[in-house]
């Protein structure tokens, strides 16, 4: 068991019989009763957020949260699939599960399984990614207002803002929490 005042950011904890994963905590003393910490955290079964306070040494079950090395195989209508690279075993997600992650990966991709008491419950995907740009609008002569962006297609399909700069055949990398442009790729000798 562990107390409130234990709480790291990415520990996985049971709330009313379900695992919640803590997003973000911060400790608050009121002026007047007793103090608390407000969290944010995730269901890893609904991957609903909620924000929630508990009372200052309130104690939770922490969970055994194992993550393992795999693959991104392909994805189609109803789900993704991925192969533990340890065993070979093929794992499906449903596509509601993996939600917005999906549209950053291309095959092949290196991500992490997530297991909680032994079963695969989400995906972990890296937080840059580096995609080739696949389709750029060129940009236009004398276009050169300060933070201009153009709309670009990715190896992978998705679309994308960069800046003007970036063309057909440029490597760039994609920071899969905000979903932006975060930079080119360095070019490889």
């Amino acid at each position: 068991m562990i107390s409130t005042s234990d709480f790291e950011k990415g520990m996985v904890i049971k709330v009313n019989n379900e695992p919640w994963q803590i997003i973000n905590f911060e400790f608050y003393k009121p002026g007047k009763g007793g103090a608390v910490m407000r969290t944010q955290l995730k269901n890893f079964q609904t991957d609903k957020v909620l924000e929630k306070t508990f009372r200052s040494g309130d104690r939770f079950e922490e969970l055994e949260v194992d993550y393992q090395d795999a693959v991104y195989l392909y994805s189609d209508r109803k789900s993704a699939v991925f192969e533990m690279k340890e065993t070979q075993e093929r794992i499906s997600f449903n596509l509601e599960k993996v939600g917005d992650l999906i549209k950053f990966l291309k095959e092949k991709t290196e991500v992490s399984v997530i297991f909680l008491e032994g079963k695969p419950v989400s995906i972990k995907i890296p937080i840059k990614m580096e995609l080739l740009v696949v389709e750029a609008p060129d940009a236009v002569k004398g276009n050169t207002v300060s933070g201009a962006l153009k709309t670009v297609i990715l190896e992978n399909g998705l679309k994308i803002n960069t800046p003007l700069f970036i063309k057909k055949g440029d490597r760039i990398i994609i920071n899969t929490e905000t979903g932006q442009y975060a930079g080119r790729a360095k070019e490889e000798n």
